[in-house]
This record gives C-alpha cells, sequence and structure tokens, in this order.
C-alpha cells in the first residue's frame, strides 16, 4: 500500500495542486469532514463550503473550497472545487469589506439586487476568514 496519496485541486479558473503527494487529506464534505488516508475506499463525495487540509512532509496546508465534488481513489484524492482559496492568501479585511458591501445592497430595498448572489458572497467571505483563523491557530 503507498504511504501517499496524489492530490489534486481543479477550480473553474484554475489547477492549485497537480499531483501533489500528500500523507493525509481532511475534505469538507457536505455531511461533515471526511479524512483520507492512503489505501481509502474508491467513493465520490459532495463538497460543501469549509476547510481542505492536507499533510505533507508533516506540515498542513489548507484551502477554503467553496463547494464542489471530490473523487476518493485508493492512492489518489481528486477534488473538483467550485472555488478554492489558499488559507496564506486570504485577506480578512478584503473579506470584511465584501460583506458589508453585500449587506449594504441587501438593506437598499430600491435597489433591483441579486438576493441569492448577495448573500452567496457573504457566504464564501465567512469561510474563507474561519479558514484564515483556523490556519492561524
Amino acid at each position: 500500500m503507498a504511504k501517499t496519496l496524489t492530490l489534486n485541486l481543479v477550480t473553474p479558473q484554475k489547477q492549485l495542486l497537480d499531483g501533489l503527494a500528500v500523507e493525509s487529506v481532511v475534505l469538507p464534505g457536505v455531511q461533515g469532514e471526511l479524512g483520507v488516508l492512503p489505501g481509502h475506499l474508491p467513493m465520490i463525495v459532495q463538497l460543501g463550503f469549509g476547510s481542505l487540509r492536507y499533510k505533507k512532509d508533516g506540515k498542513e496546508e489548507e484551502f477554503a473550497v467553496m463547494g464542489g465534488l471530490a473523487e476518493i481513489l485508493r492512492e489518489s484524492v481528486n477534488v473538483f472545487a467550485e472555488g478554492a482559496d489558499l488559507a496564506d492568501e486570504i485577506d480578512e479585511e478584503e473579506e470584511k469589506q465584501k460583506i458589508k458591501r453585500a449587506k449594504a445592497s441587501l438593506s437598499n430595498k430600491d435597489a433591483d439586487i441579486d438576493f441569492e448572489l448577495a448573500e452567496l458572497e457573504i457566504k464564501q467571505a465567512i469561510t474563507r476568514m474561519k479558514v484564515k483563523k483556523h490556519h492561524l491557530g
């Protein structure tokens, strides 16, 4: 049995991880977190909003993931995320501003607002902030 997994992370915009050899992966499944080690039974997992974490050389890295699917095979994990951001690259102040703008647009009753989009922007910003906070420990 392999001692590592091959991790791939793809979004509609770009490939974020390509064939990275990792020791373990934790995925944000819609029904809770799912830990994956080498030799895991094959399955497909629907992803929710949350933290995708992996260990490489004993060090943990983390991404904020915004839904999608993950294909788990015995020796690899292929993540097809609707959106993903590396925790180290998330700017908390920028996320706070996104929330503020979305809330302001929701409170403007006269404007032609896409409520679902504004709520999605808030949910994404909150997810990014939670992942950033978790990552900083």
